[in-house]
């Protein structure tokens, strides 16, 4: 098996690394955006994390469940997370439907919906992942050194909402 990494860089900017390992039949696409907490201001903290749970409500073209089933109906698996630094998409299945990722990512990164009640169901998500996280013995152990160590930098904020900021945020 080969060892090698491929990368590209289209006209636009975009980078395209490849890693091909052929142990097994899948494929998986993660679009990595270089935009996380770090980007936000204060006030507005967690908006970052919320465009991605956004992001599988739908778009002009294709509902989120019929999104979420086109995957699973070839045995995908579908995810994304935000850091402090990034945003990440990622898909994973079978390496004949790479296609099927390929244009779900490019609908839902140009024609995502934002429609007002998915946005206010998502105050409901948002909120527990918060308080969730703020219990996870990294975040215990990193947050008192956080404020200090990042400080005056955007790195010293949280990349998830608390309830506060995100009525704050998000004015119903």
């Amino acid at each position: 098996m080969q060892n090698t990494l491929h990368k590209s860089t289209l006209e636009n900017g975009l980078q395209i690394y490849l890693k091909e390992i052929h142990t097994a039949p899948i494929v998986s696409l993660w679009l990595w955006y270089d935009i996380g907490a770090r980007n936000e201001v204060p006030g507005k903290t967690g908006l970052s994390h919320w465009v991605e749970h956004m992001q599988f409500k739908g778009t002009a073209n294709t509902t989120g469940q019929e999104m979420d089933h086109a995957i699973a109906r070839v045995g995908g698996y579908w995810n994304a997370f935000t850091s402090q630094d990034w945003t990440t998409y990622l898909e994973t299945l079978p390496a004949n439907h790479l296609e099927l990722a390929l244009k779900i990512e490019a609908d839902r990164m140009q024609n995502s919906l934002f429609d007002p009640d998915e946005v206010e169901m998502e105050r409901t998500v948002i909120y527990p992942n918060a308080k969730a996280q703020k219990t996870t013995r990294f975040s215990c152990s990193a947050k008192p050194l956080k404020p200090s160590l990042f400080k005056p930098t955007p790195l010293s904020q949280r990349s998830t909402w608390v309830s506060g900021r995100y009525r704050k945020s998000h004015p119903r």
